[in-house]
């Protein structure tokens, strides 16, 4: 999913809204790096590395750039996207629903990488 596509969806999910382009970049990115320090790098996976709105930092967040979860889990990200919009508008109770949809597909991510990347089997010698 790109950042594009993210914006999107959740601006379809929550039409009206008012809250700048700029601002939900920046919380895509810090989703990303989020994810990147607490599920990606801890667990080894590799093919990370390119991808992530978090590795863009100042220099902005082109509408094109790949998010670092993969399909089927990118759903998340529109779901990340409204809860943040929920929250910064104080909607509590629709800022509780989308993050217990945005960490449901995140779990499954993370649950995805863990059984993707398992250590090899050791030698042990009794």
């Amino acid at each position: 999913m790109t950042a594009a596509e993210a914006i999107g969806q959740a601006r379809a999910m929550r039409p009206g809204c008012g809250i700048e382009e700029e601002r939900l970049k920046d919380w895509l990115r810090r989703q990303d790096g989020e994810i990147r320090a607490r599920i990606v790098l801890p667990g080894g996976a590799e093919g990370y590395g390119e991808t992530g709105a978090d590795l863009l930092g100042a220099q902005g967040l082109a509408d094109s750039a790949a998010l670092l979860v993969p399909f089927p889990f990118d759903g998340m990200y529109p779901h990340y996207l409204c809860a943040m919009m929920d929250a910064a508008l104080g909607e509590n109770e629709r800022y509780a629903g989308e993050m217990t949809r945005c960490n449901a597909l995140l779990g499954e991510f993370a649950a995805w990488l863990r059984r993707g990347s398992r250590p090899p089997a050791r030698q042990v010698k009794w």
